[in-house]
């Protein structure tokens, strides 16, 4: 699937959705020019005559990634007329197969899209939508013969309506530009980490362990897209529930040894409103307090969403010579990661976005124990919830992460979750089954 903000969407007026056929026609009528995010092409893409010779469609691509991503639109003239292509003649995974041969790194979460005439005339386009990539620059690399025979290995890049290259300067801010997102991604995880086990820790009176998980849009929401209202987050929250629920069913056979899932909890609440975010719980409101698992969950207005989980609640406890044990739920944490995931990808979907999500979980004790306490792994054993014989009971567990992909299916949730899951339970010497 394509993204759903582009160019056309802002220049046509349209709100975030798909990009459609009629959309690429009224641009035409409007005589909309070409820019660096936007390029028309008249024909397809074609392959290169001579093995390894310069290719390019993965330029245009590459420039398009290097910049801040664009609609490669093909079936219109550079005089801006419909002139249409042949969709027959277009094969997605052969041009896949150019990004990866040609460029290095390779540009990924490229869509393609056939867009038949819906007027009946026939003339079809075909559109190549390019997203800002996170891993720029990407350089190409191929044998040119204007450059009398020479093998290249440049970074293209969009200025203006034109493909140049990147000269030095240039490609070492790209670099520059590359480590600063990626130094910025990690402080706003760590931030969410840090204020959520601080509300908790503020809160907790008993020694507990908590997981944190902070999912976060690697880029910023459409400065279109409203703040959600609070049916909509309540609705999001109970669709976030049957995708956990099918996602488990997937990646764990013996579904009923999990127990309760964790979300259903508040979806007899309504949501309470923060600072830019929506709030929803069953411990920090006293009105609302209950005797069950700790739950809390935000959903900020950024497409951010944090949930934490008290996984220590009525686990069973037993001792180790010279240190205290702090127990932690393996089925709960399981359960709490699925849902985790599944809430950002519902809420992603809510709010129309398209982005890659940035994902992070963190295991910690809180109130913050001295440094004899163990965390002790529980499972399920004949029934029962108890510390696992053989697993690990680590003083400190290292967070995981890792990224859930834009317009992913069940699957590709239910691998995303495993990750993260593993991620964690693996220094307990335990995987997503238990044993």
């Amino acid at each position: 699937m394509a993204r759903s903000w582009t160019r056309l969407h802002e220049y046509l007026g349209h709100p975030p959705g798909p990009l459609t056929y009629d959309m690429v026609v009224e641009a035409v009528q409007r005589k909309l020019g070409e820019s660096d995010d936007l390029d028309w092409k008249e024909m397809v893409p074609e392959e290169a005559k001579v093995k390894g010779e310069w290719n390019e469609f993965a330029k245009d691509v590459a420039a398009m990634a290097n910049t801040r991503g664009g609609l490669l639109v093909y079936g219109v003239s550079d005089a801006v007329e419909l002139v249409g292509v042949d969709l027959d003649q277009i094969d997605d995974k052969k041009l896949g197969q150019w990004l990866r041969v040609h460029l290095q790194p390779v540009v990924t979460g490229v869509s393609y899209l056939k867009l038949p005439a819906t007027d009946g005339s026939g003339i079809d386009v075909f559109v190549v939508d390019v997203p800002a990539s996170e891993t720029a620059p990407h350089f190409l690399y191929g044998w040119q013969q204007k450059d009398k025979d020479k093998t290249t290995f440049n970074a293209p890049f969009r200025h203006r309506d034109d493909t140049a290259y990147m000269p030095e300067h240039q490609v070492a801010a790209a670099y520059r530009a590359r480590f600063a997102r990626e130094r910025a991604a990690e402080a706003a995880l760590d931030e969410h980490v840090q204020h959520t086990t601080d509300l908790i820790s503020g809160e907790n009176d008993n020694p507990a362990a908590w997981l944190v998980v902070v999912a976060r849009p690697t880029r910023p929401l459409p400065r279109t897209i409203p703040a959600p209202t609070r049916a909509e987050v309540k609705y999001v929250i109970a669709q976030s529930v049957k995708r956990a629920e099918r996602a488990l069913s997937r990646a764990v056979p013996l579904r009923r040894l999990l127990g309760p899932q964790l979300l259903p909890d508040l979806l007899d609440n309504n949501p309470g409103r923060g600072l830019r975010r929506w709030v929803e719980t069953n411990m920090l409101v006293p009105a609302r307090a209950t005797s069950r698992r700790g739950v809390l969950v935000e959903l900020h207005h950024d497409g951010s969403v944090v949930t934490a989980v008290d996984l220590s609640y009525k686990a069973p406890h037993d001792g180790m010579p010279g240190s205290s044990v702090l127990p932690v739920s393996c089925p709960a944490l399981i359960n709490a990661v699925f849902e985790s995931v599944a809430l950002a990808h519902e809420y992603r979907l809510a709010l129309r976005g398209d982005n890659p999500i940035d994902l992070r979980a963190v295991l910690t004790m809180l109130p913050e124990a001295d440094k004899t306490v163990r965390l002790a792994p529980v499972v399920v054993e004949l029934g029962r919830l108890a510390i696992a014989e053989g697993g690990r009971r680590p003083k400190k567990v290292q967070p995981a992460d890792g990224e859930l992909a834009p317009f992913i299916d069940d699957e590709a949730l239910v691998a995303a979750a495993t990750e993260l899951a593993e991620g964690l339970l693996h220094q307990f010497g335990m995987n997503i089954l238990g044993d």
